[in-house]
């Protein structure tokens, strides 16, 4: 058999490259959503944007399940369940997050939305009874700690935004508080999606999912408002589809092919970047805050969140579950790459 002839180094097959890209390119959307901002957008008006950019991807892999012959039939209480979390993650948790952007720095609410595994874990606890370490409680406790210095710092800081009269906070308070809701319904729906997705397989769940927030933010727009709102200057629709596309199809793309190449626990390590990559581009480019006390927090953070993971796949189950899931790979089911569809776009 001819050897196959020598080719450079190709970036698409280094996984470890492929991870970080993923990483930066989820984590600079807060970016381009307060770009957008600067331009008069309110929140439904871009998310409805972003959501129907992305949409005809969704509808793709649909039709494109339909075809190959891998749907699924669809249950009726898992299509419940399905319209549920998609509503919950991708509306609630989405709405949320751009309206907390509003009012605090991109990296804190990076760093807000950097704590749902602290969340999946308590969640898990508290409804499905699995067990908890008393190591995981401080892992918790410190990325707690963490957020807490970062919210002491950013207390100057100010977006010009007014805040409404009752909820009696303060812009930094108002704005933590709107993407912790955030975070927690994303951290619901990693919690309860795990049947669905083994039901119907990552791809087939994901686009259900979408489909129904979708609908959702489609009905609180037309409440809200009117059609006439879709009127917004060329740079809103220009930021919309970066956020769709560049920082929502690709790395998830490219995180699923760094899964494949690299493993999981790799991949979630250098995930870790991300809010390093939303701090310097924030500071660079919308000109945030920059200090040593957001260093020293975004590390305590980090740190925390890694030794949580840490403990928690060096579990039985943890790696019973890997193991069931190598086997569904190798088997070649239609089965999540990597885990939980979307966990990476958060917000």
């Amino acid at each position: 058999m001819p050897a196959r002839p020598a080719t450079g180094p190709n970036l698409l097959d280094n996984g470890y490259a492929l991870a970080f890209l993923a990483a930066a390119l989820f984590s600079i959307k807060a970016i381009f959503i307060k770009l957008a901002y600067r331009h008069g957008v309110d929140v439904e008006t871009f998310i409805l944007l972003r959501m129907l950019l992305a949409l005809p991807f969704y509808l793709a892999i649909l039709a494109s399940l339909r075809t190959r012959g891998q749907w699924q039939p669809v249950p009726g209480h898992t299509l419940a369940l399905t319209i549920a979390l998609g509503i919950c993650a991708y509306y609630m948790a989405s709405f949320l997050d751009l309206q907390g952007l509003r009012y605090i720095s991109a990296n804190f609410e990076r760093l807000i939305i950097y704590l749902y595994p602290t969340m999946v874990l308590v969640l898990g606890w508290w409804v499905l009874g699995k067990p908890v370490e008393p190591r995981q409680l401080l892992c918790i406790l410190g990325a707690y700690a963490g957020i807490l210095l970062i919210y002491w710092q950013d207390q100057q800081f100010s977006t010009g935004e007014a805040v409404p009269g009752w909820t009696g906070l303060g812009a930094t308070s108002w704005g933590a508080l709107l993407t912790l809701g955030a975070a927690f319904c994303f951290a619901l729906y990693v919690t309860f999606s795990e049947a669905p997705i083994r039901r119907l397989g990552s791809r087939q769940f994901t686009a259900l999912a979408m489909l129904a927030a979708s609908g959702a933010i489609a009905i609180h727009f037309l409440v809200q408002g009117s059609w006439d709102r879709l009127a917004q200057p060329w740079q809103v629709y220009g930021y919309a589809l970066a956020v769709a596309f560049l920082c929502t199809v690709i790395p998830s793309l490219m995180m699923s092919a760094a899964i494949e190449r690299i493993g999981s626990a790799s991949t979630g390590a250098i995930g870790s970047s991300g809010p390093v990559v939303t701090l310097v581009a924030a500071a660079w480019v919308l000109g945030e805050p920059f200090s040593l006390m957001h260093l020293l927090g975004m590390a305590i953070i980090i740190g925390s969140l890694l030794l949580l993971k840490s403990r928690s796949g060096s579990s039985p189950a943890s790696a019973g579950a890997r193991q069931k899931a190598t086997a569904g790979s190798a088997a070649g089911e239609n089965k999540p790459e990597g885990g939980n569809p979307g966990r990476g776009s958060a917000g």
